[in-house]
């Protein structure tokens, strides 16, 4: 029998990694996962996994993690950071790197985890770095077959990020930024699950080569389609809040500041330009056909 195949991981440990390393073992390719020095995020235990301490601003730990590997998933990155500059050192340059230490090591085909906030870069800084990131993957990618997964908005049980906005929902507040035509605003959304199952399914086997891909478990939701889908499953309304973009700008204003200053804070004006951009929906052939409150139900009662 054939050796089983080995996957290089970033971001093994992460929301979306750990998913997708359960699937890896679950369909039984082998794993090497780059973790930082001395974390004690390896929640996995497996003999399938080899943990290799080091990080994606280092050559040689970039070189020991590609070496022998078939292929790489690369899904580490900075969702939200102090300074552009360093949004653009991991989102962008560690990209070029890595894929070239995958092409000196014979790696045969490179995924790369994005954001649908890529179609837009000029919204924010995370969003310019991540366009920015696709770029430098298509230049360095040279012979390696290669796929570049634009995720759009990511949910599911365990994410700290948007846990504050399900609590709300399961108190039955949806919090929704108002402004020109917000009731209109559409998003897209992927289960984590459904995500890391094509991650590891279609972009490992062929079938996504050379393209620029997105799936969703919804393709097109407003926000009150969306409250009305969280009130079907909780069996109670759930009503969205307009917040007044009077209150947003000078708050968001703010966490700027203290973002950039002592590291603090989520909501800056870069985020609230993406919340306001009306339409981050994507084509509805690309929905995966599983329904939204089958996904909802596990991450706002933890089924």
């Amino acid at each position: 029998m054939p050796s089983p195949k080995i996957i290089a991981l970033t971001g093994a440990t992460g929301f979306v990694g750990r998913r997708v390393v359960q699937r890896l073992l679950d369909k039984g390719y082998h794993i090497k996962a780059l973790v930082r020095p001395g974390s004690h995020a390896k929640t996995i235990q497996s003999k399938q996994i080899n943990w290799i301490e080091g990080t994606l601003c280092d050559a040689q730990s970039e070189a020991s993690l590609c070496a022998g590997a078939d292929m790489v998933i690369h899904m580490a990155g900075l969702v939200t950071t102090r300074k552009k500059s360093e949004y653009y050192r991991i989102n962008a340059e560690a990209v070029g790197r890595l894929v070239k230490a995958a092409n000196v090591a014979g790696v045969k085909r490179f995924v790369h985890l994005s954001s649908i906030t890529a179609r837009q870069p000029e919204l924010s800084d995370y969003a310019g770095s991540k366009r920015a990131g696709e770029g430098t993957f298509s230049r360095k990618l040279g012979k390696m077959r290669g796929v570049v997964m634009r995720a759009p908005a990511v949910f599911g049980t365990g994410d700290k990020a948007t846990a504050p906005f399900y609590t709300l929902i399961r108190k039955g507040i949806l919090p929704a930024p108002g402004g020109r035509n917000w009731r209109a605003r559409k998003i897209s959304l992927i289960h984590v699950d459904e995500l890391a199952e094509y991650l590891t399914g279609p972009c490992l086997d062929g079938s996504c080569d050379g393209r620029t891909v997105s799936i969703a478990t919804r393709a097109s939701i407003t926000w009150h389609e969306f409250a009305d889908e969280c009130t079907q499953v909780l069996g109670r309304p759930v009503r969205v809040l307009r917040l007044p973009l009077a209150l947003l700008y000078p708050i968001c204003a703010v966490t700027s500041v203290t973002k950039r200053v002592a590291g603090v804070g989520h909501l800056t004006l870069g985020k609230l330009r993406e919340f306001l951009y009306d339409d981050w929906s994507i084509d509805t052939d690309l929905q995966t056909g599983i329904p939204l409150q089958s996904g909802l139900k596990k991450t706002i009662l933890g089924d």
